[in-house]
């Protein structure tokens, strides 16, 4: 879809995919990194014309994921692709190109219901702990954000960093909107 300076949205074309998709990133102007259900490659590039193909440099753990137990993202600027596992509580980040992967286990993460990154740092949101943990592409925790929302489901942060916007499924379905403030 394109979107223009009124905000009108325009449907472009419709792709039929090999697998289903759960999660969906821009990787560079000509395709996206998707996030698979099912599929033991566990994210994949689509192009904008429908071309599928493996993340080269890419080996992923030998499992499949169910709708829901799986998201992704990539920061094209750091070259890292951060994947969550919702039941094992980790989150996997790959640097693309060199094929090195770090996976993140800390007690702070709990069901990774949703995944988004900015300038360097990666966002998850935790299903049942009610908070928004902040990473950096290597793997350190440094903050972690009571969001006062139960059932995290979904998270984006603004390219600048500047704002984060979380939304939940379960009591009441909110959007909240934060301003991040960096000291």
């Amino acid at each position: 879809m394109s979107v223009d300076g009124k905000s009108f949205i325009t449907l472009m074309r419709t792709l039929q995919t090999s697998t289903e998709v759960y999660s969906i990133c821009p990787y560079d102007v000509d395709r996206f990194i998707v996030g698979t259900v099912g599929d033991r490659r566990h994210a994949r590039m689509i192009g904008l014309y429908g071309q599928e193909e493996d993340i080269a440099s890419l080996t992923f753990p030998d499992k499949t994921y169910s709708a829901g137990d799986c998201r992704c993202t990539y920061l094209p600027s750091d070259g890292v692709l951060a994947v969550t596992d919702y039941r094992e509580h980790t989150v996997q980040l790959y640097q693309i190109g060199q094929g090195t992967i770090r996976t993140v286990n800390d007690d702070i993460i709990k069901y990774p219901s949703a995944i988004c990154g900015s300038k360097g740092r990666v966002f998850v949101a935790c299903h049942d702990t009610n908070t928004v943990f902040e990473m950096t592409v290597q793997g350190e925790i440094v903050k972690c954000h009571d969001v006062g929302m139960e059932r995290l489901r979904t998270i984006s942060v603004s390219k600048d960093g500047g704002h984060m916007v979380v939304a939940n499924s379960v009591g009441g379905c909110k959007i909240r909107l934060f301003k991040m403030e960096y000291e």
